[in-house]
């Protein structure tokens, strides 16, 4: 995926220059130099996403220069259900056949600024529906076993965890070692219809196994309030809703498949 961004840049964007990894401080050519992230969102809705982007508080992660970022790539795919003053919103109501009209979405959703759980992005109805996305991530997130997660653990997440997820799987080792998704499964109160959606590519196989836990983890009440798409599939599914006279969406959607979706067999051989 790596080199397929990196080609990207080169010849849709015309950047040839590498960027820097925050991290380490190497130059990578997946990666856009300081000054170019602008170009990380799609031209269709370039322009107008910026202008959404400079009026709200939204914070880039660190890493969103890097062609890679799943924070764009969110971007990238909701964003025009947002745009024209969320014009095209409800058709996301189909694609998810949600049974009431949609009210609001936004990105980087906080429910609970106290415990913190910050989601990629959320749809409001009557209840939520909350979403996490990865793309190139080697795996989801943890946490160490250090006093202030052991005592958020026992303060904040453990005296809410009954009935969400199966007896055994409900210990602080697990959860710490599983600390993103089960803190995202947690966030879904009992006392509510909300649901959480995880998006993910089916080719990134070091995911798999994350993907495979989260299922098996669930109490049963749990599992129809937590669904996995896989993004090859999510974005056919897009495409399908899309009325054939929203031109500018297809498009941006056309570009987000050569964007993020490999299907050159040379690449997925590599």
């Amino acid at each position: 995926m790596w080199q397929h961004l990196a080609a990207y840049k080169r010849s849709t964007l015309g950047v040839n220059d590498d960027g820097i990894w925050r991290r380490n401080g190497k130059t990578y050519p997946h990666i856009l130099p300081f000054g170019s992230q602008d170009l990380n969102i799609l031209e269709p809705y370039r322009e107008d996403f910026w202008k959404f982007f400079r009026k709200g508080t939204i914070t880039l992660h660190s890493d969103f220069h890097h062609l890679s970022s799943s924070q764009a790539m969110c971007f990238n795919l909701f964003y025009p259900f947002l745009a024209e003053d969320r014009k095209h919103l409800q058709i996301l109501r189909a694609v998810f056949s949600l049974d009431e009209a949609i009210k609001d979405a936004e990105f980087e959703c906080v429910v609970d600024p106290v415990e913190g759980t910050n989601f990629d992005f959320c749809i409001k109805t009557k209840s939520m529906k909350f979403f996490e996305l990865k793309l190139t991530e080697e795996k989801f997130g943890t946490a160490e076993a250090d006093e202030a997660h052991l005592s958020k653990f026992n303060n904040v997440y453990l005296p809410t965890i009954d009935g969400k997820f199966k007896q055994d799987f409900s210990s602080r080792e697990v959860f710490l070692k599983n600390y993103q998704l089960m803190r995202n499964v947690w966030s879904l109160s009992t006392n509510t219809s909300d649901s959480f959606v995880c998006i993910v590519p089916k080719a990134n196989d070091c995911l798999t196994e994350g993907i495979a836990f989260l299922q098996e983890c669930l109490s049963e009440p749990y599992r129809k309030r937590v669904k996995v798409y896989f993004l090859e599939d999510f974005v056919m599914t897009l495409e399908e809703s899309i009325p054939r006279g929203l031109s500018r969406m297809r498009e941006n959607l056309r570009l987000f498949r050569e964007k993020y979706l490999l299907t050159d067999p040379e690449c997925l051989s590599h």
